[in-house]
């Protein structure tokens, strides 16, 4: 996710205030603002030394960050902290020298390899999660990129340092070239039409169309809205003792496909408060439309995740109070700091205050797994399938100084518990097996639901 799309503390008057004129630094990001009235420059700080990482203007500024809001009141200090992710900043007298004189672009190999690790080593929260013994893998690899020429090619060495972490958030961008571990399994079949690929998508379309199809498990086939990131409707009554199926149902049924792109016209740019209307806009029909329900399931089995404001918003439609959801914390040079705790408001309007099972599985991810949270500490819900990715992470993203970028993953998210489950995944309260991906549909998709019912039961 770029940091345009980071958690929301969810608010019902959107509005979009912006960081005053002057210049800014946050806590344990890394980033210095120099916000004028025209435009804002970014730089990246590590350190004493510091790169030029864009100029942007006040609209793509806020697309990228969000909106702040002012908490200084009783510090010495002006502080302000966003409101989609709980960063601060803090009002600095004048530009650091770093950012007054920033390094100059320098495409030598061995300086990118050190300014690579060093950025990781300040920033990457879960060496240990992932194994990883960091300060190891330098004494490994920089003789490699001592050897390289001037104009040598250090993206493979590089590549192999971000394959080691086995994070689905962390990537590495130059150019053309790109390489992240993918965020989904695979699995190639050859077929009669040639390669097919059983991977998420496979498993998305072939949900979609049994939901929509004759053989539906819904009263009729499922509405589609939200610009198809949302299905809905009654799931027929099912006999405990003989599965057979009756007129009608007192049960909800809702698949969410991914927490961003409710409207056509988003895209990655997308503010988070258009995000959010647009999220809202497909929900409040869904709520209508299932209102009087005893019970909820909300599918996230195959929803690869967007913005956790989103995922936030969509939790207010199920409380009728404010429930507080989870906690991040940003990590930096070793340390962790201050909590910054997100609290489900409800949803003005209507709502569906019921018990609630959520079904996940490995394909659940990202600001997907930030929805379980925030739904899971909801009074009533109960989670059922496999554990989802272990990705909850926002990715942090940098400038190398040779314009290469890169993104990393520098957040702690904790559920209400103080649990926290990077890597491993939110466990389920019903495990299920992951069903072969070409299993029958009543196998691989309603074998969850059905389990879903009797437990709402």
């Amino acid at each position: 996710m770029l940091l345009s799309v980071l958690l929301a503390l969810v608010i019902n008057q959107i509005t979009s205030p912006s960081l005053p004129e002057g210049i800014w630094e946050t806590q344990g990001y890394g980033y210095i603002f120099d916000v004028q009235k025209s435009n804002i420059t970014v730089y990246d700080e590590l350190g004493d030394e510091s790169l030029s990482d864009e100029v942007l203007t006040p609209t793509q500024f806020h697309a990228n960050f969000g909106d702040w809001e002012d908490i200084s009141a009783g510090q010495p200090r002006k502080t302000w902290r966003l409101q989609t992710s709980g960063m601060r900043v803090k009002a600095l007298a004048s530009l650091p020298a770093a950012c007054v004189h920033p390094l100059a672009h320098d495409a030598r190999p061995l300086v990118n390899f050190d300014y690579f690790w060093q950025t990781f080593k300040a920033h990457y929260a879960f060496f240990a999660q992932h194994g990883v013994n960091w300060d190891a893998v330098r004494a490994e690899l920089r003789p490699k990129a001592a050897t390289l020429p001037d104009d040598g090619d250090v993206f493979p060495i590089l590549a192999d340092m971000v394959a080691r972490l086995r994070d689905t958030h962390v990537g590495l961008f130059a150019g053309n070239r790109s390489f992240g571990v993918r965020k989904y399994p695979r699995w190639v079949e050859d077929s009669p039409g040639g390669p097919v690929f059983i991977d998420d998508h496979y498993m998305l379309n072939g949900l979609r169309a049994y939901m929509t199809g004759a053989n539906t498990p819904l009263i009729r086939p499922a509405e589609n809205v939200g610009n198809g990131q949302v299905l809905y409707g009654r799931i027929k009554a099912v006999s405990a003792a003989k599965d057979a199926v009756r007129p009608s149902s007192e049960y909800g049924y809702i698949a969410l496909f991914g927490m961003k792109e409710f409207d056509k016209t988003e895209g990655r740019d997308t503010p988070d408060d258009e995000s959010v209307n647009s999220a809202r806009l497909a929900m409040k029909q869904a709520i209508s439309a299932l209102r009087g329900v005893k019970g909820v399931i909300i599918d996230l089995r195959y929803n690869g995740g967007g913005g956790d404001a989103v995922a936030v918003a969509i939790a207010g439609f199920f409380t009728d109070r404010p429930v507080k959801a989870y906690s991040k914390r940003v990590y930096y040079n070793g340390k962790a700091g201050e909590p910054y705790q997100v609290v489900v408001r409800p949803e003005n309007g209507e709502r569906l205050s019921v018990p609630i099972a959520i079904l996940t599985s490995d394909f659940t991810v990202s600001a997907a797994e930030v929805g379980v949270l925030a739904l899971k500490a909801l009074p009533r819900c109960i989670q059922i399938g496999q554990p989802t990715r272990g990705s909850f992470s926002d990715r942090l993203h940098k400038v190398m100084p040779n314009g290469w970028t890169i993104s990393l993953s520098n957040e702690i998210y904790a559920d209400k518990k103080g649990r926290v489950f990077e890597v491993c995944g939110a466990p389920p309260d019903i495990a299920t097996t992951m069903p072969s991906p070409k299993s029958p549909d009543e196998l691989r998709y309603w074998r969850d639901i059905a389990i879903a019912l009797k437990a709402l039961h």
